[in-house]
């Protein structure tokens, strides 16, 4: 059985905006699964988009995600750090910590 289907991120589902005009567009892809996609403006950090008032705090959640442009810094809770770069495909698993690195957006494609 053949198919195809198209979604866009400028009609996403729903669409989740930021203080500092961060955003993330979420597209329902199937039951229970979906795909955003990020652009977090220079000086994003999650502690402080989602963590402030909750010492220790960190994402909760698991993503594979694609960089597409700008750089993004992630620290574990295992102390591992590496920053993704255009082009990376990473996989990062709940208990991390994420801020952009340098003076451009980081866009990144998570599923």
């Amino acid at each position: 059985m053949g198919g195809i289907s198209r979604r866009s991120f400028d009609q996403p589902d729903e669409r989740i905006v930021g203080a500092d005009g961060s955003s993330t567009e979420i597209i329902a892809i199937s039951e229970g699964a979906m795909v955003m996609r990020s652009v977090m403006q220079p000086g994003w950090s999650w502690f402080e988009q989602f963590g402030e008032g909750q010492p220790g705090a960190t994402c909760p959640m698991e993503h594979r995600e694609v960089i597409v442009s700008g750089r993004i810094r992630y620290l574990t809770s295992d102390g591992t750090e590496l920053i993704g770069e255009p082009g990376d495909y990473l996989e990062i698993h709940p208990g991390h910590l994420a801020w952009v690195v340098g003076d451009e957006p980081c866009v990144a494609i998570d599923w």
